[in-house]
């Protein structure tokens, strides 16, 4: 009798062990549910939301954030088709796009974003020209298109006489070039600085008088959504709190364990490079959104109806 007391206690013990399980699982689904999903790439202008959440940003902000990293733009274009990502990095021109996938955004901060045109070493190319019938890694229909275009027209030069072959995946694009299966490539921070301390060519980069095409977007139902302005509001106040202090050098050790582990550089590479400063970004310019709406309208890529009063939030 003794005997079958336990072995039912130890039924019903496991019995409420599994329940608190399930319940436990149940309350994580509904918590990340509510979280705001931001969707991130490799590139310097993310580099805030990584940091953000290793130093406990969003804690202090009092808002919980699922930070979703990818190495590949379409790849967040899914994520937000698909509702899995309320917040993301992108660029005016994407963004413009994605109405023609019935997945209206809107420009929520127009962001520095340098890119810079790299020729392989050992090819003795040191001007654009001289880039004529080789190949240059891009990502088509976005901003690494774009700026492409625009420094080879600066030269004078027909855009046919380019090979511009399509590397969507940011980390491979750079790996192409650094191992020369590519003669050049349009990277952006921190993978140009990267190729060029490895002995690659710097052609051309963008300025910070160049328009502000690099954009981080909302999805149209979460900007209208009153729990998620509450949480947006919140996450760009921890957004400004990581990019002052990443600026003033306070926490370096952070800034380079997120470069070394979350975007690949070698440990040496993340200790030495000087990288440019971040931006909080701005209020998106209707000037800049109208340029990336004619570029894509020149190309007959102008998903119809969508004007530039589309990304505009109200």
């Amino acid at each position: 009798m003794r005997n079958l007391i336990l072995i039912l206690t130890l039924i019903w013990l496991a019995s409420c062990t599994k329940q608190e399980a399930m319940l436990s699982l149940d309350e994580q689904a509904r918590t990340d549910s509510l979280a705001l999903h931001v969707a991130v790439l490799p590139t310097w202008s993310s580099l805030p939301v990584f940091y953000a959440e290793k130093t406990g940003l969003w804690d202090s902000a009092k808002v919980a954030v699922h930070v979703m990293p990818f190495e590949a733009q379409m790849d967040i274009d899914t994520a937000l088709i698909n509702r899995h990502a309320e917040v993301a990095t992108s660029d005016l021109i994407r963004a413009l796009r994605l109405y023609d996938e019935q997945t209206p955004v809107k420009a929520l901060l127009s962001v520095s974003e340098p890119l810079s045109l790299v020729a392989v070493k050992g090819k003795r190319v040191k001007q654009i020209h001289q880039l004529k019938e080789r190949m240059i890694a891009i990502s088509r229909l976005c901003i690494t298109d774009y700026w492409c275009e625009q420094f080879i027209d600066s030269n004078g030069v027909a855009r046919p006489d380019f090979y511009r072959p399509q590397v969507h995946n940011i980390k491979l694009r750079a790996e192409m070039l650094r191992t020369g299966l590519m003669d050049a490539a349009l990277l952006p921070e921190p993978y140009s600085s990267w190729a060029v301390a490895a002995g690659n060519v710097l052609l051309r980069q963008t300025s910070e008088k160049d328009s502000r095409l690099a954009a981080w977007v909302i999805r149209k139902d979460a900007a209208e959504s009153p729990l998620r302005e509450e949480q947006l509001s919140r996450f760009m106040k921890a957004w400004e709190w990581a990019v002052e202090e990443i600026n003033e050098g306070s926490r370096d050790d952070i800034v380079k364990t997120i470069l070394h582990e979350e975007y690949g550089l070698p440990k040496e590479m993340a200790d030495t490079l000087v990288f440019p400063t971040l931006d909080k970004g701005s209020k998106p310019s209707r000037d800049d959104i109208e340029k990336a709406v004619q570029w894509l309208r020149g190309k007959k890529r102008l998903p119809s109806r969508v004007t530039a009063d589309s990304l505009l939030l109200q």
